[in-house]
């Protein structure tokens, strides 16, 4: 039995590849900063650790045949330091102890959102990087150390670089956008419904896992990128109209999103005042939208400011050279994987209900 290291095993993405490596076989040990909330794998342990301390490497990886990385600090108001610890540092440690320990293959989650935003245009594995704030350099800085570590005598490594991830336990980036229409709902039994703007696409967490897993033992993976995507291209406003759809919200529709607008709307939001105060406004409506329903507060919408840039650019990520391997997403339309989040999300208490 071939043992795995999956980092934050209670994420999004980390509790899925804990799951799905233990049903195939592997002894797991699933490790983050706590053990609550981490499924308890079969075969194997967990361990709670703290990767931003470099001692603890080395215990980690020893015994273990691969490590699968997806813990990150993904809060990009957090203090770019802090960031470059987690998102940076970490991966250097943990990748050092593992050529130390003998470990055979390291993969690591990354994300797509360091791809420049370019209008109509896919996005592949060579596209331009163009990372947006220090959440995006911390991440860039990993992918730059693993990418210069070919020759260097370590385990050979992957990198996947996923478009915006939604699924079950996500308190981030798309999380936020089921906070829209409960807001909306508090002004009005009737939402505005748009429709256009940036086309995108996103990935189902579970797919994210299903990928990592794939490239793992992999040899013709060994020191490649790949994108990891839905490959539903969507439009935001389409994407908002399906959010509403999803929890029963009427709507009206209120036209295309104009382009213009939305730039201008995200260049002023990206102004500390202006962002500030936009952010303490959610925060008030959603801690409203809590009492109303009776939820917990498990979910802090917020406004990213490094993603600000995707209410107005394109983000069409393109997967293509993972899938002629032969990886396919379970959920290939965002709708169907969507409206299954929502009602985990529903099931939990973290958002609403509403009656049709």
């Amino acid at each position: 039995m071939k043992t795995i290291l999956v980092t934050g095993a209670r994420g999004t993405v980390g509790s899925y590849v804990v799951g799905l490596a233990d049903a195939v076989g592997y002894r797991v040990i699933a490790t983050d900063l706590t053990e609550r909330g981490i499924r308890a794998p079969v075969h194997g342990e967990v361990r709670a650790a703290d990767l931003r301390d470099p001692e603890v490497a080395a215990e980690l990886v020893s015994g273990c045949d691969y490590v699968i990385h997806t813990a990150a600090q993904l809060d990009v108001a957090a203090d770019s330091a802090e960031l470059a610890r987690t998102n940076t540092d970490a991966v250097v440690h943990l990748y050092e102890a593992a050529g130390r320990a003998g470990v055979k293959r390291f993969v690591h989650m990354s994300t797509a959102t360091l791809y420049q935003s370019l209008q109509q245009a896919t996005l592949r594995e060579g596209s331009p990087i163009a990372p947006r704030g220090p959440y995006g350099m911390s991440k860039h800085g990993a992918d730059v150390f693993l990418r210069g570590r070919n020759d260097a005598g370590g385990p050979a490594w992957t990198i996947l670089r996923a478009a915006p991830i939604y699924g079950q336990r996500g308190r981030h980036f798309a999380a936020s956008l089921l906070s829209l229409g409960p807001l909306l709902r508090l002004a009005s039994p009737v939402l505005p419904r748009p429709s256009g703007g940036p086309m995108a696409t996103m990935v189902h967490a579970e797919d994210v896992a299903r990928a990592l897993l794939f490239v793992l033992e992999r040899e013709d993976t060994a020191w490649q990128v790949y994108n990891v995507s839905d490959g539903d291209a969507i439009s935001l406003g389409d994407r908002i109209g399906m959010t509403f759809d999803a929890y029963g919200l009427r709507s009206v529709a209120t036209g295309s999103l104009p382009h213009l607008v939305l730039e201008g709307a995200a260049r002023v939001l990206q102004a500390p005042g202006a962002w500030h105060g936009a952010d303490a406004a959610a925060l008030a409506g959603w801690r409203l939208v809590i009492l109303r329903h009776g939820l917990k507060p498990a979910l802090r919408p917020r406004l990213d400011r490094e993603a600000m840039t995707l209410i107005y650019q394109d983000l069409v990520v393109d997967s293509s050279k993972l899938r002629q391997l032969g990886w396919t997403p379970r959920f290939g339309r965002f709708e169907e994987g969507w409206s299954q989040v929502l009602r985990w999300y529903q099931a939990e208490r973290w958002v609403p209900r509403y009656s049709r």
